[in-house]
């Protein structure tokens, strides 16, 4: 499992109050190939974002493989969680009153763990899609009772008159 977490320079440095947060600043945004300044690839995750957010991200450290970014274009506390290899993005807002009390340690936990049930609930959603079949049209619909004709049912009586127009010239 990887987390990467992106948010503005203020909520950054409450993060950096964990106990186990680590300065890194990662691997530099941008090299030199063939003449040319191109964004390095070798960060998939700032890459990604890159790529997507059209914007440079940058390294501010990690806890254990959780990696924090900060998005200089982002001016409120809200943050973005990405999980796993093809990025999902869950989004948040800072909850002061929870770091307050409990601790940032505390809030992290619950962050992370809200992050994977919504991952869970995503990857069930999306197998769900995966499993349920699509429903043909009824072309006779559309005879019987236009007003009770969806766009299924239309794209049936079309594909079937274009059948039969077919068949009649041969």
């Amino acid at each position: 499992m990887s987390l990467h977490f992106v948010s503005s320079f203020e909520t950054i440095h409450k993060f950096k109050k964990s106990r186990y947060f680590r300065n890194n600043l990662g691997l530099v945004a941008t090299v030199e190939n063939n003449g040319k300044r191109t964004y390095n690839e070798k960060d998939k995750f700032s890459f990604f974002y890159n790529n997507r957010y059209r914007t440079t991200i940058y390294a501010q450290g990690n806890i254990g493989d959780i990696k924090f970014y900060t998005d200089h274009y982002i001016k409120d506390s809200t943050f973005a969680a990405f999980h796993g290899d093809n990025f999902e993005e869950f989004l948040f807002k800072f909850n002061d009153e929870i770091e307050m009390i409990k601790g940032i340690d505390f809030y992290l936990g619950k962050v992370i763990k809200e992050v994977e049930e919504k991952y869970e609930e995503k990857v069930k959603a999306d197998e769900f899609k995966k499993i349920e079949p699509k429903v043909d049209g009824n072309a006779n619909i559309i005879l019987k009772n236009p007003g009770s004709a969806t766009y299924a049912d239309v794209k049936a009586y079309l594909k079937a008159k274009q059948e039969d127009r077919y068949k009649n010239k041969t």
